[in-house]
């Protein structure tokens, strides 16, 4: 799409003679015009001029996508290389980018062909995605009503051996078969949650992250309780994110640093502050820290740390925080340090209306002896 009338001759030209005409090339001079041959035909590629009587810069490329979607692949041509435009046209979706001025038929034909390769190999990869993402979800659905039926009767048969008396080590092989079960349904039930994400819309909503936080630590009661640990909120904005998605995330990241912790009682921090644009969240916890070589593949699936005592993990918790947080634009990362403890920080969209700071309490510790403060 060019509407200078001499350089879309020349690119018509151009790819004409690179690809020996086995392609069709159209013109458009215009956004409304490219629409149009859009949606009569279905293109190869398209190459997007960003500077339209009608439309300027990124904003061009963002009208694209609205309008057409994702489906489309598409090459930029900008007029100044120096403003980041390209670099920022590739972040918005584009896969490539060439400068006014600075290339020829060759470079054009070579950004096309390249385009179209990286094009294929990305469709590609996400069909096997898909496959392997619906593969995992009928396999873990399929295993769900047999694992729970091997949990009940395992149930049963405890109950009835400890109502005959029976010896200790049969007690002890059936709580084993117990435990076991409980393990394997809790994997399948997180399979079916890490396979379903993305398959759904975000929906997003201004999102109290303070109430979110005293919600996430109210569906931990037990286990607090049962480490004695507090709990403390401080300084959360409010954020734009899908509230059942983030609630997961700050439960999973509370859990983490409670069930992980050293000699000292767990102690947890949530706080956050405002940046341009977005917000970071952190949880801070004095558990006994990750060594740095795990910081990037701990938010892999199925990756556990070495030497965990850790009998109900399966290694997706922080590869279903990873991608809840990917859903929604964000970052996901840890600092930490061995003895020391661990910061879990994420990032998330501000509301379009602006930041508004949530107060917290005064004293906002939440603890085992606080249950009433957690529960509200």
């Amino acid at each position: 799409m060019e509407d200078s009338r001499d350089q879309a001759v020349f690119f018509q030209a151009a790819l004409g003679k690179a690809f020996k005409h086995a392609h069709r090339i159209d013109l458009a001079e215009s956004l409304g015009q490219c629409f149009e041959l859009l949606a009569d035909s279905r293109y190869d590629l398209v190459v997007l001029d960003l500077g339209l009587p009608e439309s300027q810069g990124l904003e061009t490329l963002n009208t694209f996508f609205r309008v057409m979607g994702p489906s489309n692949p598409v090459i930029v041509l900008t007029a100044n290389s120096s403003e980041g435009i390209g670099e920022s046209s590739i972040r918005s979706g584009a896969i490539d980018f060439l400068t006014k001025g600075e290339f020829g038929a060759d470079q054009l034909a070579r950004a096309v062909r390249y385009g179209l390769e990286r094009w294929r190999q990305r469709m590609a990869l996400d069909e096997a995605q898909r496959n392997l993402k619906s593969f995992a979800h009928v396999a873990a659905h399929d295993l769900k009503s047999p694992v729970n039926s091997i949990g009940v009767y395992a149930h049963l048969l405890k109950q009835k051996a400890l109502s005959r008396e029976a010896d200790s080590e049969e007690l002890e092989f059936l709580g084993l078969i117990e435990n076991f079960t409980d393990q394997a349904e809790k994997l399948v039930d997180s399979l079916l949650h890490f396979s379903v994400l993305g398959e759904k819309a975000v929906n997003l909503t201004a999102v109290d992250v303070e109430r979110l936080t005293r919600q996430a630590v109210s569906n931990l009661t037990a286990r607090v309780e049962e480490d004695g640990a507090t709990v403390e909120i401080e300084n959360l904005p409010k954020v734009q994110a899908d509230e059942g998605l983030l609630i997961h995330v700050l439960q999973n990241l509370i859990s983490n640093g409670i069930k992980y912790h050293g000699d000292a009682r767990p102690h947890i921090k949530v706080s956050g502050r405002q940046l341009a644009g977005e917000v970071e969240i952190s949880v801070t916890d004095n558990g006994r820290g990750i060594d740095p070589k795990y910081f990037n593949r701990i938010f892999e699936p199925f990756k556990r740390l070495t030497g965990r005592e850790d009998p109900e993990g399966v290694g997706l918790g922080l590869a279903i925080c990873n991608r809840v947080i990917e859903a929604h634009h964000g970052r996901i990362w840890v600092e930490s340090e061995i003895g020391v403890g661990s910061v879990f920080k994420f990032t998330l969209p501000s509301p379009p209306d602006g930041s508004e700071t949530i107060d917290a309490e005064s004293d906002p510790v939440f603890s085992h002896e606080a249950k009433t403060a957690v529960n509200n």
